[in-house]
C-alpha cells in the first residue's frame, strides 16, 4: 500500500537561552558542589588524573566541562539509542519487554504473586510465541525463588533454554552474577563488552554499577553513563532545574570516567516525575511525557547533535493490573512516540513501573501496537478513476463487500484486532457464548505457553548448565552488597 506515514512535528520546549541556562546552571553546579566521588579505587585514579578533590568531592572547572563538550560535540553521535527518523516505507513498529518485575500478575487468579523460577519459564514461552507480533525476544522477570546473586544467572539460563537465539543478555545488577552472565554471553556469541554506570541522585558517583564497571574494565570497550533523577524529590522540582542538576551529575561523571577509565564513554541525561503524596516515582504520567520529550531536546542541546524521536518509557505505567489506567498510560506513550517517529516501543507487559510482569498485559500492549501501527501507516491516497467508476457500477445493487477489488485490498486498508470487539451489540449477544478480551486473553496465553517447543543445541545448553552450576556452588550463601 501506498500512502504517507503520519508524522508530528517535534515543538520546541525550550527557548535557546533557557538550555544555555541549564547548560550554565549545571557548570556552576559541577565547579561549587561537585561530584562524590564513592569508590576508594576511582578516587585514587581522580587525585592523580589532577582534578580537584575535596571531602570526597570532585570539583570540575567551567573549562574543563566545556572542552569535554566541545569534543562530544565533534565525534559521531554515541547515543545508546540511535536516531530512529520517520522514513517513507512500510511503516513496523516493534515491542520489547522489561527484565526487571520481580512480580507477576496471574491470568488465572488475577492475583499479584512473586516471580518463580516456573513462572519465569511459562512468561518467557510465551514471548518466544510472540515473535511473529514484533515482539523482540527476552525474559520478561526474574525468578526471585534462588538466592539474589544467583537471580540473574538464573534467569539468563531460562532465557537461553526457551528463546531462540537466548535473548539479549540481562542486567546482573550486581559483581557477583556479572562474571557467569558474561561467560553464558560468551557462549552464545553474544559478548558484553558494555556496562551501565547509574549516577545516584543527587550528584554520587558510587554504587555497584561503577564497581562492576571498575573491577571488569579490561574487558570493556565502553560504558554507559545515566542518572534517575525525579523533579521534587532527589531533585529540584521545577523542570528546568531538575535538567540542571541532571546534567551536572551526568556530564560530571561522565568526564571523569572518561578521563580515569580506559574505554569509551557514552552518556545520557534524564529527569522523572514523581508524585509527592506518595513518593513514588510516576511513570505513565503526563508529566513524565513531557519530560522525557524533553529529555530529548536537552540531549541534543548538549551533545551538539539533533534530535532524535525515541521515547524510552513507552509502555510504563504505574497501573498494577491491566484495566483502565494501564490502558490510558501506555497508548498515550506509543501514540504519542510513534507519531515523533520512534520505531521501537518498550516495557511490553510491564505494569507498576516495572516491578510486575503480566501475560494479559502483553497481549494487550501488542493489540495497541498494531493499533499505532496502523493508524500511522497513513492511507493509501491514490484514485484510479476507471476502476472507481467501474465498482461503483457493480456495486449499486449488490454492494461492495463482495467485489474483487474489496477483498484484494480490504486487508490492506483495515487493521483486524485479535483482543478487541468490533461487532454491534446484537451480533455479539447472538454468540453462543459471549466473552470480553479477558476471557480470549486467557485463553491465547494458555494455548502460546503449550505450543511452545524450542530447544537450543545440546552444546550450548550441556556448557550452560555447566556455569550454571558452578555459579550455584560458589555463589551459595552469598548476599548481594548495597548499592
Amino acid at each position: 500500500m501506498t500512502s504517507r506515514p503520519l508524522r508530528l512535528a517535534p515543538s520546541a520546549m525550550f527557548r535557546a537561552r533557557e538550555l544555555g541556562a541549564i547548560e550554565t546552571a549545571a557548570m556552576r553546579i559541577l565547579e561549587e558542589v561537585g561530584i562524590e566521588v564513592a569508590h576508594p579505587e576511582l578516587a585514587q585514579r581522580v587525585r592523580r588524573q589532577g582534578f580537584r578533590l575535596e571531602q570526597g568531592r570532585a570539583r570540575l572547572s567551567r573549562r574543563q566541562v566545556e572542552s569535554f563538550l566541545a569534543e562530544e560535540g565533534r565525534a559521531p553521535c554515541k547515543h545508546r539509542r540511535r536516531p530512529q527518523p520517520g522514513r517513507a516505507g512500510p511503516v513496523r513498529l516493534t515491542m520489547s519487554v522489561s527484565g526487571y518485575a520481580d512480580h507477576v500478575h496471574d491470568p488465572e487468579t488475577d492475583e499479584i504473586v512473586r516471580f518463580s523460577t516456573s513462572r519465569v519459564v511459562d512468561s518467557t514461552k510465551l514471548v518466544a510465541m510472540l515473535g511473529d507480533r514484533a515482539l523482540e525476544a527476552g525474559v520478561p522477570g526474574c525468578p526471585v525463588d534462588v538466592p539474589a546473586p544467583l537471580q540473574s544467572v538464573l534467569q539468563y539460563r531460562i532465557g537461553i533454554e526457551n528463546l531462540p537465539g537466548g535473548g539479549e543478555p540481562v542486567d546482573a545488577k550486581s559483581l557477583q552474577s556479572l562474571p557467569y552472565v558474561m561467560e553464558m554471553a560468551e557462549v552464545l556469541g553474544h559478548p558484553i563488552r558494555s556496562l551501565p554506570v547509574y549516577v545516584g541522585s543527587p550528584l554520587r558517583l558510587g554504587g555497584e554499577s561503577l564497581r562492576a564497571a571498575v573491577a571488569l574494565e579490561p574487558r570493556l570497550d565502553s560504558i554507559y553513563v545515566a542518572s534517575y533523577p525525579s523533579a521534587g524529590c532527589t531533585a529540584p522540582v521545577r523542570p528546568a532545574e531538575a535538567f540542571a542538576l541532571a546534567t551536572a551529575e551526568v556530564l560530571g561523571s561522565a568526564l571523569i570516567l572518561r578521563e580515569c577509565m580506559k574505554c569509551q564513554v557514552f552518556w545520557e541525561v534524564a529527569v522523572y516525575s514523581s508524585d509527592l503524596r506518595s513518593m513514588s516515582m510516576s511513570y505513565g504520567s503526563p508529566e513524565n511525557l513531557l519530560f522525557e520529550m524533553a529529555s530529548r531536546e536537552v540531549n541534543a542541546y548538549l551533545h551538539r547533535q539533533p534530535w532524535w524521536p525515541d521515547l524510552y518509557n513507552t509502555g510504563s505505567t504505574m497501573a498494577k493490573l491491566p484495566g483502565p489506567q494501564a490502558a490510558a498510560e501506555k497508548m498515550n506513550y506509543m501514540t504519542v512516540a510513534a507519531l515523533l517517529g520512534a520505531r521501537s516501543l518498550f516495557h511490553a507487559g510491564a505494569l507498576s513501573m516495572s516491578e510486575v510482569f503480566s501475560p494479559i498485559q502483553l497481549l494487550l500492549d501488542l493489540e495497541m501496537k498494531d493499533h499505532v501501527e496502523r493508524m500511522i501507516r497513513g492511507l493509501d491516497t491514490r484514485c484510479d478513476a476507471e476502476a472507481c467508476v467501474q465498482d461503483v457500477r457493480s456495486g449499486l445493487d449488490a454492494g461492495f463487500v463482495g467485489l474483487d477489488r474489496t477483498v484484494d485490498l480490504y486487508r490492506e486498508i483495515y487493521w483486524h484486532p485479535r483482543l478487541f470487539e468490533r461487532r454491534f451489540l446484537g451480533p455479539w449477544t447472538a454468540d453462543p457464548c459471549p466473552r470480553g478480551w479477558g476471557h480470549h486473553a486467557r485463553e491465547m496465553v494458555r494455548e502460546l505457553v503449550a505450543r511452545h517447543n524450542y530447544e537450543p543445541p545440546a552444546d550450548v545448553r550441556a556448557e550452560v548448565e555447566r556455569i550454571y552450576r558452578r555459579a550455584e556452588r560458589e555463589l551459595a550463601g552469598a548476599s548481594t552488597p548495597e548499592a
